[in-house]
């Protein structure tokens, strides 16, 4: 149901540009636009169902008998740690396939210039599967540390927003400065370089350098590689930790 109203979602949000024929609704134009900030509501859509899948597990107690029936923990919890990469692609699909095939129908083949789908899409696709890998994989963990699926969300958005963007940064720059650099790599920070096309697109990243250029400002420099290998980290860091978690608890 989360996947059929975020597909639905995405569907009207596209919709109105198709019908009305906009100009640049058309490949490979479109891509700069799939890829914008609403990359964020995916991650958190995806996460939530990722929650809801896991956490009721136990309020249902489902997990249990799963254990019970003859599973071993650790067959259990691998095989409810597949959803992390299968509720990612699923919504993934969605965000980018709904718009990629509506802006194909709009597109001219035959006027078309450039590849209707140029490698940095590939990338970004890519990048947003491992932004919601490192943040699905702390809600994953919240999951089964809490068992509790409305107490899991709320630590979750809460770590999302009062902590990692409100509380801890002023703590860490008073007290802590030397560590202030290391800001950008917490978990839900750290994602935010991934979901950017023009990391990804060379002509949408001098677009932006020209814009911040025209505005009298530079445009930040970004290590995309560090972003992506503190990505893996929490991934696997979170991953690990629930693993660790789960076996020393009792169902």
């Amino acid at each position: 149901m989360a996947l059929g109203f975020y597909a639905l979602v995405t569907f009207m949000d596209k919709a109105y540009s198709f019908f009305e024929r906009s100009e640049g609704f058309r490949l490979p134009d479109i891509w700069a636009s799939v890829f914008r900030d609403d990359s964020a509501t995916l991650v958190m859509f995806a996460a939530i169902t990722l929650v809801l899948l896991t956490a009721t597990e136990f309020s249902w107690r489902t997990a249990r008998q799963n254990v019970i029936d003859g599973l071993s923990k650790s067959q259990w919890f691998w095989g409810k740690t597949l959803l992390l990469p299968i509720v990612g692609l699923a919504f993934v699909a969605a965000h980018v396939l709904i718009p990629g095939v509506l802006a194909l129908i709009r597109t001219d083949m035959g006027a078309a210039a450039s590849s209707l789908v140029p490698l940095s899409v590939f990338q970004a696709t890519g990048g947003l599967v491992l932004a919601f890998l490192s943040v699905g994989a702390l809600a994953f963990f919240l999951s089964l540390a809490i068992r509790k699926t409305g107490a899991a969300l709320a630590v979750w958005f809460l770590w999302l927003g009062a902590i990692e963007f409100g509380m801890l940064p002023p703590l860490v720059q008073r007290f802590l400065p030397a560590f202030s650099d290391w800001l950008e790599y917490l978990p839900w920070t750290n994602s935010f370089p991934l979901l950017a096309f023009q990391n990804y697109d060379a002509p949408t990243f001098e677009r932006m350098v020209a814009a911040a250029e025209a505005a009298g400002r530079s445009a930040p420099a970004v290590d995309l590689g560090s972003h992506v290998i503190m990505a893996t980290l929490w991934t696997v860091l979170f991953i690990g930790s629930s693993f660790i978690w789960f076996r020393r608890r009792d169902l």
